[in-house]
C-alpha cells in the first residue's frame, strides 16, 4: 500500500497517479495567485476623475437640461442665463452678423465678457467688450475674415468681478454662416 500523500503507478498504464490531496493544494494555490492578482488590480487601479470644476461645459441641444438642472443646484453670484441668439448669418468674412443678439440679463449678477472660438481649432475669431447686467449687444463683426461657408463655433462666457478678475466661464455652442 502506498504512502498517503505519494503518488502511485497505475498497473495497467504504467502512468502516475496523482493523489486528490496534491489536486486540491494545486487549486488552492491557483485560487490564492488568482485573488492576489484580483485584489492588486482593484487596489491600484485609477477611478477616472470627474473633476469639472473651473472648466467650460459647451452648451447644446441635448445638454441644455441638464446644464440648467446643475446651475439650479449651485450656490453661487457667479453663476450665469444666456439671452442669446445662437446662429448668424454674414453676408461676407468682414460684414456685421444678421440676427446676432446677446442681452447680459438682469438675472445676472456680474459683468460678462465674451470670446467667439472656433470649435475645431479652438481659435478666438472675436472678442467683445464688458457686458454690464441689463445691457445688451445688437452686432458684432468678426475680429478674424473667415471665408465663405458655415462654421461650428463656441461661444465663451467670462464672469468677471468688480475688479474684472474672471470667476468662472461658461460656454455656448454657436453656428456662423458666411455667404460670400
Amino acid at each position: 500500500m502506498p504512502e498517503p500523500g505519494k503518488d502511485t503507478a497505475d498497473s495497467k498504464t504504467g502512468k502516475k497517479k496523482i493523489s486528490v490531496s496534491m489536486v486540491i493544494a494545486i487549486v488552492a494555490i491557483l485560487a490564492v495567485l488568482v485573488l492576489a492578482v484580483v485584489l492588486v488590480y482593484v487596489l491600484t487601479k485609477e477611478e477616472p476623475k470627474k473633476d469639472l470644476d473651473g472648466k467650460a461645459t459647451i452648451v447644446t441641444e441635448g445638454n441644455v437640461e441638464e446644464v440648467i438642472g446643475e446651475m439650479e443646484n449651485r450656490n453661487t453670484d457667479a453663476s450665469y442665463t444666456a439671452t442669446m441668439t445662437n446662429e448668424w448669418t454674414f453676408e461676407n468674412g468682414e460684414a456685421a452678423a444678421e440676427g446676432f443678439y446677446v442681452k447680459n440679463t438682469e438675472n445676472n449678477s456680474r459683468t460678462v465678457y465674451f470670446e467667439l472660438k472656433l470649435k475645431d481649432t479652438d481659435e478666438v475669431i472675436y472678442s467683445s467688450p464688458y457686458i454690464s447686467v441689463g445691457e445688451e449687444m445688437n452686432t458684432l463683426t468678426l475680429d478674424k475674415k473667415l471665408d465663405a461657408g458655415d462654421y461650428n463655433a463656441v461661444m465663451v462666457y467670462h464672469l468677471v468681478d468688480d475688479e474684472k478678475e474672471e470667476l468662472t466661464t461658461v460656454s455656448v455652442a454657436v453656428v456662423i454662416h458666411i455667404k460670400n
